[in-house]
This record gives C-alpha cells, sequence and structure tokens, in this order.
C-alpha cells in the first residue's frame, strides 16, 4: 500500500482496494474515505491538521493518534499509545438461496438486499447510539438496518428499520470511547457483535465508505461528532410546556375545548398541534375555511391566551391543477420524476408528488411556503410522512429526487425537508420550532424529533427511557415521544405514569390516534387526574434546568437526557441501565414502567436527595415509593440546580429564580434570554455562574450580560425544605 502526504493535509491512500484518503480534523479525530465519495448531506467544509501529520512508513499520527495500516481498509489505531480499534474489510454479497417458502409463510428475508462491501470493528465493550432504534440501551447482540421505515405497529425489540437512519455508534471502553460516524445514506446494516461476539460490522448497499472516528469521553466523543454534523439550535422556551396533540382537532371549537379542558383541570398548556384536518383536503400550506375560519385572527386569539399552534405539514403534496404549490411545482420542475416524468404515488390528500428536496432551489421554494406558514399564525412546523411514507408501495428506488436517485436519497430526505423548514423560519425571522419523525444523522440542527407511531402500552413506555437515551448519546438533544402511546386506548394509570416517566423529555406530548380514546389530561379523573398534575407541574419547576441544559447543548456539545452512565463511565452498574434516566449532571428519574407497581428497586450512582422530602439516599440499591401521585425524582449531592417557584404555570421567566442546593460546594450555569426570538445569537444573553459553599453561601456571578434580567429575587432552599428569599445580586 502506498501512503502519500498531500499539500493539503490530506493523505492519499492506494492498494487494491481503491484510492483513499486520510484527514486527520483534530488530535483526537480522523476521517477516512473513498476519493469519489459523494458530497456530505450533513458535513460542510472541514479543516485539515496539514503540517503537523507525521507519516512513518505505513504508520500516520497526529495529536494523540496513531494509525498503523496494513491496506486501505486494513488497520489499527492507537489513543493515547494503547490500541483502541482495529479495523479490517469485509464484503456481504447477495443471498442467492432459493427464500419463496420462507416468503410464503409470512416471514421477512433478505432477498434483493444487496451490500457493496463494508468493514468490521473487534469490540467487546457496550455499544450505544444509532438514534431510534428499538431494544435495550446496550446495543450488543442486535443488528439493525438504517432505512427510514414508516410503520406503525407495536415496535418490539426485534425491529431492524424505525423512522430515522443516524449512522453513529459509539463504543465504550470504559475511560475512553470510541465514536464512529458512517456518513452513508444509502441502506445500510449494522451487525452489533450479533453473528460474532468479537466483531462489530457495517455493510452498505451503494455508495464508498466515508468514516469518521473520534477519541476520547464519551462526552467529549458526543461533543466532537455534533460539532461536525451540528446540533439542536435552542427551541423557544414555550416549546418546553406542555404539548397537546390528537390526529386530529378538526375545528377550531374542538381546540378551544381543549383549552378549557386544561383550564378547568387547574393544568397549564403551552402549545396545540394541527393534524391534517386542519388543511383544504389534506393540502399542505392550506386551511380549511369552514372548520377554521378567519384561522390568522382566530391563531393570533389563541396565542393571546398563551397557547401556540404547532400545523403539521407532510412530505406528499396533492397532484391538483389550480392547487397554487402544485402549478408552481410543475411549472418549475420541482418534483421528483422517474425516466423524466413527474413521479406519482399516493398519500393522504390522494395522488400525490414529492418535492425533489435534493434540489436546493427547491428548499427555498418550500422555505417561502413555510414563512407564509408562519405569517398566517403558525408558531411551529410539524414535519411528517417524510421518510417519505407513500399508499401504493414504497417509492421505487430510482426515482430522482434533485440529482440523486431515491436510493441514496431516501435516508435523507426527511433532513432535507426539515433543512427547507429552517429556511422557512430564517425568511420569516423566526427561532425555529419544528418537529420531524425521519431523520438523518445532522437532522437536530435543524429539528427537534419525536419517535413516531407509539403504541398505548407498558412496553413501549419502557421503551422510552433506553430508545431517548441512545437519541441523546446519537447527537439528538431535543427529543421525545407521544405520552400516553399513539395507538391504542391508554388506561388511566398508564397515562398518569408516563406523564411522569417524561418529566425530562425536552418534547412533552401527548398525542393520540384517530380512532382511540382521547387521553387528554382533563379525561382522568381522581388519583391519576392529580397525578397527572403533578407530573405537569413538576416539569414546570425545571424548565430552567432544561433550558440551561439546552443552551449548553447548542454551545458546548453536552448532552441533555442522560443514561447513567454518561455522566458514570466508571460504574459497570449503569452501563445497561433501561429503567433511569438523568437531566443535566444532577438531576435522576426512576420512574415506575409497570401496572400496580407501587415500590420499585432503584441503583443511586452517587449520594442523592429527594427532591421533594430531602431525604438522602446513599450510594446504592434502595427501594423507593412510585406509588399513582409520586414523582421519584432525585437530586445529587454537591449540586444546584436553577429551578423556577413551585406552582409556575407558565414557560416565562419568573421574577424570582429558584435555587435547590443539596449542601456543600456546588456550582452551576444558568441561562437567560428573551425566551424567543434570535436575539441570542447576537449576544443578547446572560449566562450566569451560580457557586454555592456552606462557607460563603450562593454567589451568583455574571459570566456573560446582553438584556436587563426579568429576575429581582432569588429563593434558596435544600431539597424539600422551604425556600429563604433574598434581592437578585451579582457578585464581583
Amino acid at each position: 500500500m502506498d501512503m502519500i502526504k498531500l499539500p493539503s493535509g490530506e493523505i492519499k491512500l492506494l492498494d487494491d482496494a481503491g484510492e483513499y484518503r486520510l484527514l486527520f480534523l483534530s488530535p483526537v479525530c480522523f476521517r477516512l474515505h473513498k476519493a469519489d465519495s459523494l458530497p456530505s448531506a450533513c458535513v460542510g467544509k472541514l479543516a485539515n491538521a496539514k503540517d503537523e501529520v507525521e507519516v512513518k512508513g505505513n504508520e500516520a499520527s497526529f495529536g494523540d493518534l496513531r494509525l498503523h495500516f496494513d491496506g486501505a481498509l486494513r488497520l489499527k489505531v492507537y489513543f493515547r499509545g494503547k490500541l483502541c480499534l482495529q479495523m479490517a474489510p469485509h464484503v456481504l454479497g447477495k443471498d442467492e438461496r432459493d427464500l419463496s417458502l420462507m416468503e410464503k409463510e409470512g416471514h421477512e428475508s433478505n432477498k434483493g438486499d444487496e451490500y457493496q462491501g463494508g468493514v468490521s470493528f473487534i469490540n467487546d465493550s457496550p455499544i450505544y447510539g444509532l438514534g431510534d432504534k428499538t431494544g435495550p440501551l446496550d446495543k450488543r447482540g442486535y443488528d439493525y438496518i438504517n432505512w427510514n421505515t414508516d410503520d406503525p405497529s407495536a415496535h418490539v425489540d426485534t425491529y431492524k428499520s424505525l423512522y430515522k437512519s443516524i449512522p453513529f455508534f459509539l463504543m465504550f471502553h470504559g475511560e475512553d470511547s470510541v465514536g464512529v460516524f458512517m456518513d452513508n445514506t444509502s441502506k445500510c446494516h449494522f451487525d452489533f457483535n450479533k453473528e460474532d461476539e468479537r466483531l462489530v460490522s457495517y455493510d452498505f448497499s451503494l455508495g464508498g465508505l466515508d468514516m469518521y472516528c473520534f477519541f476520547g469521553s464519551m462526552p467529549d466523543v458526543i461533543a466532537d461528532y455534533t460539532s461536525i454534523v451540528g446540533r439542536n439550535p435552542l427551541p423557544p422556551r414555550w416549546a418546553l410546556g406542555a404539548q397537546q396533540s390528537r390526529w386530529s382537532y378538526s375545528s377550531k371549537e374542538e381546540v378551544e375545548a381543549v383549552i378549557k379542558g386544561y383550564e378547568e383541570a387547574d393544568i397549564p398548556l403551552s402549545c396545540v398541534h394541527l393534524d391534517i384536518d386542519y388543511m383544504d383536503r389534506y393540502m399542505d400550506f392550506t386551511v380549511d375555511s369552514k372548520r377554521f375560519p378567519d384561522f390568522k385572527d382566530w391563531a393570533a386569539s389563541v396565542l393571546g391566551k398563551g397557547v401556540h399552534l404547532v400545523t403539521i405539514i407532510d412530505a406528499g403534496v396533492k397532484a391538483l391543477p389550480g392547487y397554487e404549490v402544485y402549478d408552481q411545482g410543475i411549472e418549475k420542475g420541482y418534483f421528483c420524476t422517474q425516466n423524466g416524468e413527474v413521479y406519482h404515488n399516493e398519500v393522504w390528500p390522494g395522488d400525490s408528488v414529492f418535492p425533489a428536496f435534493y434540489k436546493e432551489e427547491v428548499r427555498q421554494w418550500w422555505g417561502d411556503w413555510v414563512a407564509r406558514q408562519l405569517e398566517s399564525g403558525a408558531s411551529g412546523i410539524w414535519n411528517d410522512m417524510n421518510e417519505p411514507a407513500s399508499f401504493k408501495g414504497p417509492l421505487p428506488l430510482d426515482v430522482d429526487m434533485g440529482g440523486l436517485p431515491h436510493s441514496l436519497c431516501h435516508n435523507i430526505y426527511g433532513h432535507l425537508m426539515d433543512e427547507a423548514t429552517y429556511i422557512g423560519f430564517q425568511k420569516a425571522g423566526r427561532r425555529p420550532y419544528i418537529i420531524t419523525r425521519a431523520a438523518y444523522a445532522g437532522t437536530a440542527r435543524y429539528s427537534t424529533m419525536w419517535t413516531g407511531d407509539n403504541q398505548s402500552i407498558y412496553e413501549h413506555m419502557r421503551l422510552m427511557i433506553p430508545q431517548l437515551s441512545n437519541m441523546s448519546m446519537s447527537g439528538v438533544a431535543n427529543v421525545g415521544n407521544d405520552i400516553g402511546g399513539f395507538g391504542g386506548d391508554s388506561t388511566p394509570e398508564l397515562l398518569a405514569k408516563w406523564a411522569t416517566a417524561a418529566i425530562f423529555n425536552p418534547l412533552y406530548r401527548n398525542h393520540s390516534s384517530l380512532g382511540t380514546k382521547h387521553q387528554e389530561p382533563y379525561t382522568l379523573h381522581g388519583e391519576f387526574l392529580a397525578a397527572y398534575r403533578k407530573a405537569i407541574l413538576t416539569r414546570y419547576e425545571l424548565i430552567p434546568t432544561i433550558y440551561d441544559s439546552l443552551f449548553l447543548h447548542e454551545s458546548s456539545g453536552l448532552a441533555v437526557l442522560r443514561p447513567l452512565v454518561y455522566n458514570f463511565p466508571d460504574d459497570p452498574e449503569v452501563y445497561d441501565e433501561n429503567t433511569e434516566i438523568m437531566l443535566s449532571d444532577s438531576l435522576l428519574l426512576a420512574p415506575s414502567l409497570f401496572p400496580g407497581e407501587k415500590t420499585r428497586s432503584a441503583y443511586f450512582p452517587d449520594d442523592f436527595y429527594s427532591y421533594f422530602t430531602g431525604e438522602k439516599l446513599a450510594k446504592g440499591h434502595h427501594l423507593i415509593d412510585v406509588g399513582i401521585g409520586n414523582v421519584p425524582l432525585f437530586i445529587r449531592a454537591h449540586s444546584i440546580i436553577a429551578a423556577n417557584p413551585k406552582g409556575t404555570k407558565t414557560t416565562d421567566f419568573p421574577s424570582t429564580l429558584r435555587l435547590i442546593w443539596t449542601g456543600d460546594e456546588a456550582a452551576c450555569y444558568h441561562y437567560e434570554d428573551e425566551g424567543d426570538g434570535l436575539g441570542y445569537k447576537k449576544g443578547e444573553y446572560n449566562l450566569f455562574l451560580i457557586r454555592a459553599s456552606e462557607e460563603n453561601g450562593v454567589c451568583v456571578i455574571p459570566v456573560h450580560l446582553g438584556i436587563k434580567t426579568h429576575y429581582k429575587n432569588i429563593e434558596i432552599s435544600r431539597p424539600g425544605e422551604e425556600p429563604m428569599a433574598r434581592p437578585f445580586i451579582l457578585e464581583d
């Protein structure tokens, strides 16, 4: 094999496998890719290490990394002198066996799956990531396929494909971790020690290898990865409140009844989602004027009550001459084609066409329509059916999506639609709030994500923690699932427990399907209504910490939702913890996940205190109370967090900053801005470092001052105790 250092800093690798390029992006990150690989849909221009890279024989080194090559795709990677990654090529060919009898009996087969090549890694450690796949937190022993798939059935552990394809995974080795990002948008297969307990295998159907490897601590690896693909922007603060949705609220009277129901139940509400029935004949960027007359004025009146509207937009555009979106797209050649003709399939509006989002001009055009939708009264956009989903079979692989065939564009179609929607918010001068079902690596820089059509069953509530944890480990900070479950009838107990288990989720949305029992919280009674109300009010207390965490994610890549292993990498007890989750460094939730459960065992990897009673729980296993009405929330020793005053029912910044302190040495950052708008991008925000000690008490130290503060007072309390108030004064 030949290794040639180029003036750009790249290293050209030549052998029988072809021509590859090696780039050191930092002392802890490199990229290895086929020389003729396609431009990335999610990675922009990269800086190379250039002159600092050292090449000797068949080795290349820079910073903490040394790579030893026995071939372009056969290498050993040493990090800080220790062998931490071995890679070898392999090819998985088409299965030529006769599988017809297997298929007749109803089994799935891999017939037709043909992979061009791939690589294997030697690994015997926990594996995390790959987005919203099913199964436990640790993915060892499972295999998955990255091919965005709309399947509303009850997903179980063995489901290989769901709505998102995020080809990033993390192999955890205690102190050090290795993150691997395979930037290939075709259908890809990942085998995490299933066929061979020593190997992680990756196979791609089209394109070539384009691999990024990141080394360091788990938080650093994820931060470095997101610095390349992008991070969730800070959402408007109202989006952290309670959101209510259903397929569908079919008139403005139904929406007003929802708002009234929340008010009468004494439960705060920040947002209502409008599913497809608000549209005129399910046509994007239209409103049914009979069921939602004077939409813009009505939306303004709803907003006056503190409730925002998020409107759904689907990928399929109704093929109807005279419909302006369709006419413009046809005239300008903006829809997907097959053999030179506009491709048609069926979605909700019937005969439909699909925007060719791979083309930049099409994304700009779509952004114009989104901006118009926002000016008409919508506060946010909900992108759905963007895998893309279709009713008359999947789109053929040769459909042209704007210069890229469906076979290579499928997994990024939703990503590109989200980018187009983001452009619309930019055109409107709004802070973006987009929710998407389909996604790829880097989609987070445009959109919040939800996990799609789950079911009203305990198994899917239990799936939430490992699923959202792995989304977080895949670089997605703003995420949630449908509280209560989308499909099927939720029971009062399940709904109340789900509302409790989801209080950390940045997206806190109750959503249900047409034909199911209504599950708005005000449909509950007695202890279940009280439990749901307590969960939401607790959530509202935590909004400052959630907002702080989202700011720190955007600015530094820190995870918001955290599996315990993220904060406690030295504790093997938490490597596959599927029933507990943390928010930032300090808060831990150990919810009830089974019917009738009144107590459960919970593991605490450090000393913690009950958020509500102040009871101390030393490191180890404890039996805790999780009966209806109990929120099993705990705050870590040596912590201080920002919270809203008790009883808060708004997402606005209060005039009193509440601080909960466990005692001893503690510190945190607290972020403040106007709660909406783009001013924070121009420095219009405040950032405070809050320090606490028994000797000096609590000090609020300004790090950045860009706006007039909302705060006039501070409340300081220990967990479970009444607060002491004082004026809001900054220290030097």
